[in-house]
């Protein structure tokens, strides 16, 4: 049997931390101001919209570790209280791996209604985690908006990894 040559694992190492890497940049363009006033309180949630995809349709690539570290490096980089995107993140996985034989081989609009339906507790969690650290409620508005945003935007991203995907598994 041939050894792989080292261009061919570089190639393949590539390949398979595409996802965890496409997912850290999503952390960091997620902090990047557009000059609209109450942007950054309502950006979608990509790194949600990538953790759902690629639990979905490549959980081998997804290491829950690197989930972690990336919800710490959005935390870090947006202010949030440190932890809450990662857990965040880690709950979206598991409801998402929870829900995959469901949603892998079924019509893409039954997979949106699955991230649509599986976002909703994990905002809501957001938003009560942030109303307890703060030790007051606080206005669901921003959070509603973000979710409705978020789950409004999956289909264009999702478009994206799809093409993202087809180089992956090449």
């Amino acid at each position: 049997m041939m050894r792989p040559t080292a261009s061919q694992r570089l190639d393949l190492w590539v390949r398979q931390s595409a996802p965890m890497a496409l997912t850290a940049v999503l952390a960091v363009l997620s902090v990047i101001t557009v000059g609209i006033p109450g942007y950054a309180a309502v950006v979608p949630g990509y790194t949600a919209m990538a953790t759902f995809y690629w639990a979905v349709f490549r959980p081998d690539l997804q290491p829950a570790s690197a989930l972690f570290l990336i919800g710490i490096l959005q935390d870090a980089l947006t202010g949030m209280p440190l932890g809450l995107t990662a857990v965040s993140l880690l709950l979206l996985h598991a409801l998402a791996l929870s829900q995959r034989p469901a949603l892998v081989t079924k019509p893409f609009l039954l997979t949106w209604l699955g991230f649509v339906v599986i976002q909703l507790p994990i905002s809501i969690f957001a938003w009560l985690m942030m109303s307890a650290l703060q030790f007051q409620v606080i206005g669901p508005e921003p959070v509603l908006f973000q979710y409705l945003v978020t789950v409004l935007g999956f289909p264009v991203v999702a478009w994206i990894f799809v093409r993202i995907h087809r180089y992956v598994v090449r």
